[in-house]
């Protein structure tokens, strides 16, 4: 199996302490195409993976890998039990065709630490495992350093878009030496932007934005129903909090364009959108004069009564 065919997004549940991941090779979880962070229901998929129920301790994650030239960047995201919280992880990847587990992946940063905890760098080390009914990406994570076994993680793959920074695969390709007008168009990430609708009573939202990638002076702005709302943001790695009233009319139209890009290509941000009736998570990854955009139907709006 080829670099290129582990990448994409994989789904699944990392452990703490010694409890074993289980799958059965007949009855892989299928798991629902979801672009939005926040609303994706990893319970049934989390469950099936497991012998004896749930584990002690266990956590739901996302892994996106990406590839240039048999090279692997990875990011594992971590949530909390309601997805209000979530830790985001940068690896490099590498093989180890001649150890137990065929691949290594080593920590490089932490990009986002919603939870009061320090959050420590870990490796991981795992092997992809095909089936009749599919594959699966499990193993062990550790301690960097001493080599001491954390727990296991397992994760089935999942149809949804890549969302890395766009900053963290630039750098990649520097540090790698790698020209991505080399890669062929297929293997050139190119991330999707987002579009997504939101039904809601709440008469405003609350959000805020976290840089995931680099500090280097990306800056972004806030439209609402075409009036800028909030200018010359640059998100850093303690959060840009904001706040944005919604309008009396049924549908509004909240767009978050990228200015401009900073020392490295691309602009990438973590978003958490909060609503009376709601929660979610983005990882935007923009270029220069892009933009995310969300419809918004209020249910209560005076033109919707």
């Amino acid at each position: 199996m080829s670099a290129q065919q582990k990448t994409g997004v994989w789904r699944g549940v990392v452990v703490f302490g010694l409890s074993q991941p289980y799958f059965n090779s007949n009855s892989l979880p299928s798991i629902q195409n979801e672009t939005r962070f926040g609303r994706l229901n990893l319970n049934n998929a989390s469950s099936a993976l497991y012998l004896n129920g749930s584990p002690e301790r266990a956590t739901k994650a996302r892994l996106d890998i990406v590839e240039a030239d048999e090279r692997m960047l990875a990011q594992l995201t971590s949530y909390s039990d309601d997805y209000k919280l979530a830790t985001m992880y940068q690896f490099y990847v590498r093989p180890t065709p001649k150890e137990f587990y065929k691949y290594h992946l080593q920590a490089k940063s932490v990009l986002v630490n919603e939870t009061i905890r320090k959050a420590d760098l870990f490796d991981l080390r795992g092997s992809f495992i095909h089936t009749d009914s599919g594959t699966v990406f499990r193993g062990i994570w550790e301690d960097p350093f001493g080599r001491k076994k954390f727990g296991n993680f397992v994760f089935v793959v999942s149809d949804e878009p890549v969302a890395i920074n766009p900053e963290l695969w630039y750098g990649f390709l520097k540090k790698n030496h790698i020209e991505e007008t080399s890669l062929l168009p297929q293997r050139q990430f190119k991330p999707e932007p987002i579009f997504d609708t939101i039904l809601t009573e709440a008469p405003a939202i609350y959000g805020n934005l976290v840089d995931n990638g680099l500090i280097d002076q990306d800056t972004l702005s806030i439209w609402l129903n075409g009036r800028l709302i909030e200018d010359n943001i640059v998100p850093g790695k303690k959060p840009f909090h904001f706040r944005v009233n919604l309008g009396e009319q049924e549908w509004n139209y909240l767009s978050i364009r990228c200015k401009n890009e900073g020392k490295e290509k691309g602009t990438g941000v973590h978003l958490n959108l909060q609503l009376q009736d709601l929660q979610m998570k983005y990882n935007l990854a923009l270029y220069q004069y892009e933009q995310a955009e969300w419809v918004i139907l209020r249910k209560n709006s005076v033109k919707s009564k």
